[in-house]
């Protein structure tokens, strides 16, 4: 792909970042509110800011956190979608960080650390095992005269127990997802910490909690739900729509109608 070195186009691409910052920062809003609002990761959305697009999970979902970030801030979500579709293909792909490996010298440094630490535990074993075979033992102390024990009082019997309670047993709340389109998933299970997953079409997965289940769902018209094993009422929303459901023993009902 061949681009001139001036124009207008450049100087769009340049913009990118700086663009979205300046409209949020003109509204006073931080990226942690935003990430509260939108259930997209900070991390994202500031890797979006700073136009490093390799952070990000890639594909559609790319596309819904520039929409979603661009309608919270106020500017025109399909010209920045235009505009990072354009930006995107301009970029070269980055090149993967290779971990250096650890020198040769600082393993050797953590051997010989280890031999000379078990040559000295040897030295004070062999010093504390001939010193104790050249003292003299002396002659044991004479027993004490036993005395005799204080009778206890007797003890009262334990209280009987109360009768157990019975409590009515809650079913845990189930959901399945089934993925048909490239689908990035952020779940928390009673508040928990929350497992982010990056799913391919045709994977399942199952999850199960006691009081609550929190989804966020970063293309809402990739997959299919199912809650207790039974079908939500209504499609969750259409591609690369960022959606969010908080599921409970309270709703559930009228997430399944």
């Amino acid at each position: 792909m061949h681009l001139q070195e001036s124009g207008g186009f450049r100087s769009n691409m340049a913009d990118f970042g700086s663009s979205l910052k300046k409209a949020r920062e003109a509204k006073g809003i931080s990226l942690d509110k935003i990430a509260g609002e939108t259930r997209i990761s900070t991390r994202f959305l500031r890797a979006i800011e700073e136009e490093e697009f390799h952070v990000l999970p890639g594909g559609v979902f790319n596309r819904g956190f520039v929409r979603t970030y661009a309608e919270r801030v106020g500017l025109d979500p399909d010209q920045t979608v235009a505009d990072y579709e354009r930006l995107a293909e301009y970029r070269e792909p980055a090149e993967p960080v290779q971990a250096a490996d650890a020198p040769a010298n600082k393993i050797e440094r953590h051997l010989y650390t280890a031999a000379v630490g078990a040559l000295v535990l040897l030295i004070a074993i062999f010093y504390l095992v001939t010193r104790s075979s050249g003292t003299t033992d002396e002659p044991a102390s004479p027993a004490l005269s036993a005395t005799t024990p204080t009778p206890q009082p007797p003890q009262p019997p334990p209280p009987a127990e109360a009768p157990a309670v019975a409590v009515p047993e809650v079913q845990p709340l189930s959901i399945e997802i089934a993925v048909h389109e490239q689908t990035w998933v952020l779940l928390t299970t009673d508040g928990s910490a929350a497992t982010e997953l990056l799913l391919e079409p045709g994977m399942t997965r199952r999850f199960t909690a006691n009081r609550s289940i929190d989804i966020t769902i970063g293309n809402a018209g990739g997959l299919t739900l199912k809650v207790n094993d039974k079908p939500v009422r209504r499609p969750l929303g259409r591609s690369g729509q960022v959606r969010q459901f908080i599921i409970t023993h309270e709703n559930v009902d009228d997430i399944i109608g």
